[in-house]
């Protein structure tokens, strides 16, 4: 079979013809390509999320192998997965021409199967956009998502993620962080050195709100805004390193006594990183804290070794001396969980012998979520 071109006036004074001929019986014979579409399987054990400035990564820790990608904002603090109902949360933010332009505000519904969104609900436009886990909590109930603002005060909206709506913004001056309790309630850390409480109604709204009484020094010891999560509420850390568990009975809150890291002898060394630097293990009861040597500004600097602890005992029974500076940590929480571990790369220890399993390459993650 043939088909008939004219050509240019170049090439009809060469050929005379003044026609060229192509054979196309060869376009004839290409085979359609075959799409397929493939799907992410159920998160097995020791499967995590890799939060990075390009998306979130989904490994399988025993293997190391990738096993999806969340494409999400570049503005994005956390994301989070609800098992019962096969979704991701994600608190985004977007500008219409990229570094620019008007922004929007969204928590995007991701589902488990093939990691597209099926749903976005606009949030007010002043989402705290640093790359913070505890900037972003799922109520236990899994039904209100709570997303922390900063415009430049302090705010929280609350999204009902079963019925896909913002239900509305509570002022929590000088107060941050969300740390979900009971069935749907949070903790935040508040600048005076106290706890704050707020407890939702089953609609989302505010139904009341409490305060602890002031249990750190705010100028001479600060709490992190980094926190984890005990068997029973949550482990704080202050700067000098002293650990506090916090928990509620309806609207009471309780602090505990608060215990020092560092055994005597070694008041050099300090918690800290770039990133999430905490981690618990709820049902081991072990603590794992990134350190490093330094003095009292070097909260950021990232740590050369992860120290265990045993939260029954309050006494370290590990140190794991690293090659290359930690920035965050996490462990999974299942029977025989791995200890995820961000550098130079993403490297997987067993968290309870510390063998170092494997190295992933990845982008350099913000921190992690355990699925």
């Amino acid at each position: 079979m043939y088909f008939i071109i004219p050509t240019g006036r170049s090439i009809m004074r060469f050929l005379a013809a003044g026609f060229a001929l192509i054979n196309i019986q060869a376009f004839a014979q290409i085979t359609p390509e075959e799409i397929s579409v493939e799907t992410m399987p159920a998160p097995g054990a020791n499967w995590f999320i890799s939060k990075t400035g390009n998306g979130g990564y989904i490994f399988d820790a025993t293997t190391g192998e990738m096993q999806g990608l969340l494409s999400l904002s570049r503005y994005t603090p956390a994301v989070t997965a609800y098992a019962p109902r096969r979704e991701f949360y994600a608190a985004e933010s977007y500008l219409s021409r990229g570094v620019y332009g008007d922004r929007t505000d969204i928590v995007a519904i991701y589902d488990f199967d093939n990691l597209s969104p099926i749903a976005e609900i606009e949030i007010p436009n002043h989402m705290a956009r640093l790359a913070v886990r505890a900037h972003m909590g799922l109520m236990n109930d899994g039904r209100h998502l709570a997303v922390l603002n900063m415009n430049p005060g302090h705010s929280v909206s609350i999204i009902d993620v079963l019925d896909r709506v913002f239900v509305y913004e509570a002022s929590t001056p000088g107060c941050a962080v969300i740390m979900p309790v009971a069935d749907s309630d949070f903790l935040q850390v508040c600048g005076d050195g106290t706890l704050q409480l707020i407890q939702l109604d089953l609609s989302g709204f505010e139904e009341n709100r409490e305060r602890s009484g002031v249990f750190f020094n705010v100028i001479e010891d600060p709490i992190f805004d980094r926190a984890t999560r005990s068997a029973d509420g949550w482990y704080l850390i202050s700067h000098a390193g002293n650990i506090f568990e916090v928990t509620t009975d309806d609207d009471e809150i309780n602090i505990s006594d608060g215990w020092n890291v560092q055994p005597e002898g070694e008041e050099g060394w300090r918690p800290g990183s770039r990133a999430e630097f905490i981690t618990a293990h709820r049902d081991l009861g072990l603590i794992y804290v990134i350190m490093h040597e330094g003095g009292v500004d070097t909260h950021h600097e990232n740590g050369s070794e992860i120290w265990v602890l045993d939260a029954t005992t309050r006494r370290r029974v590990h140190r794991l001396e690293l090659e290359s500076p930690a920035s965050s940590i996490m462990v999974t929480q299942e029977a025989e969980p791995k200890l995820i571990v961000a550098g130079d790369g993403t490297h997987v220890f067993d968290a309870i012998t510390f063998v170092h399993e494997r190295s992933i390459e990845t982008p350099g993650a913000d921190h992690f979520e355990d699925l």
